[in-house]
């Protein structure tokens, strides 16, 4: 059995699983990178040891009932009891509308970002519950609550919020917070494929925060961190933006007096 903390990244092989699982073993943790693809998953695995972590790869279809349950059970068993859960493993869907989109896609988005999270707590959760103790960390999208084109990836991510919001009051008595990152644009592989595609234009994805730039893997990274830490011990059931300030900025951007242009950005460039 490990003596260091045992943390569980879903989809840490590469994004904000990969940045999380690097932190979260930078930080003494002995780090469980789930992943469904193995040589990422093993790569993770290799540079956190070759930096001096902990870490161990695991095959993990988050899609999968039989394989998330089986997971559990290998970790628990073999590893140690996890302290930590960190759902990171989604994917990404472009701009549609309800008339167009696949439904076998739909099915697919909700089958990973939303039942995957859901089949995840449920096989750590309780396990965590019984030892009074353990955290979990789900990841949103600032889509999650502002209407995008994306008719199946926000609905998803509304759902992980709410069922953090349900967790939370349900486990807090059982010693197990459980919180959520609303990341907003974050330049992952996944981002970067698209905008290399042209179905994302990073001006805009930039322009559209108060920062004036997109988020890091590892700026999400570190806001999981804090709320698995002991500096969050009181805090369950919040969802905190790590979105660069894209949410308010939206609405203050959008005001007819500004014309779409920040007043005080130095190339005036257009956001919109």
């Amino acid at each position: 059995m490990s003596k260091h903390r045992i943390s569980v990244v879903t989809g840490g092989g590469s994004g904000i699983g990969r940045a999380t699982a690097r932190r979260l073993a930078a930080a003494g943790d002995l780090v469980v990178v789930a992943d469904i693809a193995e040589s990422a998953g093993r790569n993770v695995v290799e540079a956190i040891r070759a930096s001096g972590g902990a870490a161990e790869y695991r095959p993990v279809d988050v899609a999968s009932e039989a394989s998330i349950a089986a997971l559990a059970d290998e970790v628990e068993s073999r590893i140690g009891p996890v302290d930590v859960l960190v759902t990171s493993a989604g994917i990404l869907q472009n701009a549609t509308d309800i008339a167009s989109f696949d439904l076998a896609e739909h099915d697919r988005v909700w089958a990973i970002n939303y039942r995957g999270v859901y089949l995840s707590c449920r096989a750590f959760a309780p396990r965590m519950a019984k030892r009074r103790r353990g955290s979990i960390v789900n990841i949103s999208s600032t889509s999650a609550v502002d209407a995008m084109p994306l008719i199946a990836y926000g609905p998803s991510k509304a759902a992980v919020q709410n069922l953090t919001a349900i967790l939370a009051v349900e486990l807090g008595p059982d010693g197990v917070r459980v919180n959520a990152v609303m990341p907003g644009y974050v330049l992952t592989e996944a981002m970067q494929s698209r905008i290399d595609a042209g179905k994302r234009d990073p001006r805009s994805m930039a322009g559209h925060s108060a920062l004036g730039r997109m988020v890091r893997p590892e700026d999400v990274a570190e806001g999981i961190y804090f709320l698995c830490s002991d500096a969050a011990s009181c805090i369950t059931g919040v969802v905190l933006p790590v979105d660069a300030g894209y949410l308010p900025a939206l609405s203050y951007l959008h005001h007819p007096g500004l014309g779409g242009v920040h007043p005080r950005r130095d190339d005036q460039r257009p956001v919109a």
